[in-house]
């Protein structure tokens, strides 16, 4: 499936532009009973690498800057908006590296609908 879904599309697109970030996979977020599965899937996401000849640095400043804005105009509710670096092991002597931008409902227990700001 090569769809972004249209709830996450924005971030997707915004990321994308900065020059600074090449996503390559994506989620909206699945909240109701049904959707669910062994994995978790009451969060949306975006998994990118640096964008080609982009530094460390430029990717920290970034998600320094996605992060505090986020937290300025929105403060700690309704979502809560976190930035990792993930290492994946892909063979014996060789780790994948990747940034994650993730999106948590502020109270899990919030109905799917609460989310749509999401």
């Amino acid at each position: 499936m090569n769809e972004i879904e249209p709830k996450i599309r924005p971030l997707v697109d915004a990321l994308n532009r900065t020059g600074i970030a090449r996503t390559f996979s994506s989620c909206e977020g699945h909240f109701a009973p049904d959707q669910q599965t062994i994995v978790d899937r009451n969060h949306a996401y975006v998994r990118f690498i640096p964008a080609e000849d982009c530094s460390l640095a430029q990717v920290e400043n970034l998600l320094a800057y996605v992060l505090t804005r986020f937290k300025h105009q929105h403060g700690l509710i309704p979502v809560k908006l976190m930035a990792y670096k993930l290492y994946t092991p892909i063979e014996d002597e060789r780790v994948e590296e990747t940034f994650v931008l993730e999106l948590h409902p502020f109270n899990r227990f919030d109905p799917p609908t609460a989310n749509e700001q999401m």
